[in-house]
């Protein structure tokens, strides 16, 4: 009987060894780990390839600035063969991912409850659109006719465009004012549009006998990198001749809004019930 039963033990011993041999060691690996620099609007596509006796789980995580995000399950979407697994992974670049370290990372898990990672890292190219988020941007040359014409108030202006569509502009201390309130900035390409390479529309309210209305600007980029653009403002009251201005970009720091504290709070007050909630939304699209 000790004999029988030390068989049974010794055999069923062995046939686990023998299923151990056939799980290998899981293992998972993309085709890149790195991209070379991407623009936004293009694709990422990753093909991760998993060895394993049984993939669990798969998923994968955005990391933006070196913080995970949520977990995505893609398991439904792993197509097996046995021991190989492999999952072919896509992501569109959005607005904004060029504004911070991106990447992606991969974690599977196996039969055996082990968990396995990789990860890459997305290279991106700045675009035109976030270079204005990026940077703070100053008015450095305004030429109308082919004559000189910045003037100093708008010299010393500071604009700083924010990513939830908003901006704000220090007008300066010498010539701080609340008599405009700085709301909104609409962004768009236009390739085909002749030299044109996009339209910026700059939203403001004009206080005026204590009531608000709206006043926008649109202004053609026709040449742009992240430290200096030049743009056309069509002005009907100047006979439809473009003024020609340059922005020059330069790391943010110090900004007041309106140009002083005082003139900021006063801002708050004074359009009370006419504020940026009250712009047109026609303004928001430019066609």
């Amino acid at each position: 009987m000790i004999l029988a039963a030390f068989a049974v033990i010794l055999a069923i011993s062995i046939i686990s060894c023998e299923k151990d041999e056939d799980v290998p060691d899981t293992t998972i690996t993309l085709d890149i780990t790195e991209t070379d620099p991407m623009n936004i609007g293009e694709t990422l596509t990753v093909q991760v390839t998993i060895v394993a006796g049984k993939v669990v789980s798969l998923k994968y995580y955005k990391i933006v600035d070196n913080v995970k995000g949520t977990a995505v399950d893609v398991t439904a979407n792993v197509v097996s063969d046995g021991n190989d697994h492999t999952y072919t992974f896509t992501y569109v670049l959005q607005d904004g991912d060029d504004l911070h370290t991106l990447g992606f990372e991969f974690e599977v898990t196996d039969g055996k409850n082990v968990v396995n990672t990789a990860a890459v890292l997305v290279n991106t190219v700045l675009s035109v659109k976030s270079s204005f988020i990026k940077y703070d941007w100053r008015i450095t040359a305004q030429t109308w006719l082919g004559l000189p014409a910045l003037q100093i108030w708008d010299s010393l202006k500071v604009f700083r465009f924010n990513p939830d569509s908003t901006y704000e502009v220090d007008l300066s201390a010498d010539y701080a004012s609340y008599t405009h309130h700085f709301c909104y900035w609409v962004y768009k390409e236009t390739p085909d549009n002749g030299d044109t390479l996009a339209v910026l529309r700059m939203i403001r309210r004009l206080l005026t006998g204590g009531v608000a209305s709206d006043e926008s600007y649109d202004f053609r980029i026709t040449a742009a990198n992240e430290s200096e653009m030049t743009m056309y403002w069509d002005i009907p009251a100047f006979f439809m001749f473009d003024i020609e201005r340059t922005f020059k970009s330069q790391p943010k720091g110090q900004f007041q809004p309106y140009g002083t504290e005082a003139y900021e709070d006063s801002a708050d007050i004074y359009f009370t019930g006419q504020d940026c909630g009250s712009v047109d939304d026609d303004l928001l699209t430019i066609d």
